[in-house]
This record gives C-alpha cells, sequence and structure tokens, in this order.
C-alpha cells in the first residue's frame, strides 16, 4: 500500500495468465478501451488509477473504485443494474471483430 494515498497494488487475475506482447501497462489500457466499448450502451466510463485500480464512472459522475480485473466486472454489474457476462458469445463474437 502506497503510504501517501492508500493505493494497493492490483490483485492478479486469471486474465494476467493470458499471453501478451504488449507491456503490462499498455495491455491494461488496451482492455480498458474494451471495456468501455462494452459499457457504452449502459452510458458507463472505465478509466485507470495510477497503473493498479480502475474507476468506474456513470454518466451522472457517481464512481466506485475496484482493484482487479473481477472486482471491476463486479463492480461495472452494480454501477450498470445488470449482469455482464463477458464469456458470451455475442460479446465474445464482437471482441473477435476488433
Amino acid at each position: 500500500m502506497c503510504g501517501l494515498c492508500g493505493v494497493i497494488g492490483e490483485t492478479p487475475d486469471w486474465t494476467d495468465a493470458l499471453a501478451s506482447t504488449l507491456p503490462k501497462r499498455q495491455e491494461r489500457l488496451r482492455r480498458i478501451k474494451i471495456l468501455n466499448l462494452l459499457t457504452a450502451s449502459q452510458r458507463l466510463t472505465i478509466s485507470d488509477f495510477h497503473g493498479t485500480n480502475y474507476i468506474v464512472q456513470t454518466a451522472t459522475g457517481k464512481s466506485s473504485m475496484a482493484n482487479g480485473f473481477m472486482a471491476l466486472l463486479l463492480e461495472i454489474e452494480n454501477m450498470a443494474g445488470e449482469k455482464l457476462d463477458v464469456l458470451s458469445p455475442n460479446i465474445l463474437s464482437y471482441l473477435e471483430c476488433l
């Protein structure tokens, strides 16, 4: 934990095991970009916070911080008020087109 701001380092998750040719920070920003495309219809935006946490924000300014990718998905569901199944066939086919 950072003594100045209290930010805890990111929690590792199952997506870290995926091979990527991008540096970790670039891969993180790529994931955020994709999630912003997927959550645009719910009027949510996801942003990076110090390379360790994510911020989910609604169009009205309500925001929440998540540590790790799985916590981020839960926060997206909480803010959107509906379940986000990132492994659904519709989302996977959409991602293949990117």
